[in-house]
């Protein structure tokens, strides 16, 4: 089974620093991709809009790998009300 989670970050990875994305894994650290202060919030940003979700500043800062980006976005998926405004899945009459 794939996962869907850690393959939109790391295509949003490669989006955002301009490198193939089959070169990024999991246990990539964030360091070693060069990702400096301004990818990080064009990071958050992207990433953010791609999920529809909010990143805390304090969540960011334990980031190191590939993969604490993907677990920190899972738990926030996790944690997050489900989105009702698309309505009843039951037709009102």
């Amino acid at each position: 089974m794939s996962d869907v989670v850690a393959e939109k970050v790391i295509s949003t990875l490669a989006s955002v620093k301009r490198i193939p994305a089959d070169t990024i894994k999991l246990d990539t650290n964030l360091q070693d991709l060069g990702i400096d202060s301004l990818d990080v919030f064009t990071l958050l940003f992207e990433l953010e809009n791609a999920f529809k979700i909010s990143i805390p500043d304090d969540d960011v800062r334990s980031l190191r790998t590939v993969n604490d980006v993907v677990e920190g976005i899972k738990k926030i998926i996790a944690a997050a009300p489900p989105d009702t405004s698309l309505g009843s899945a039951t037709p009102a009459d």
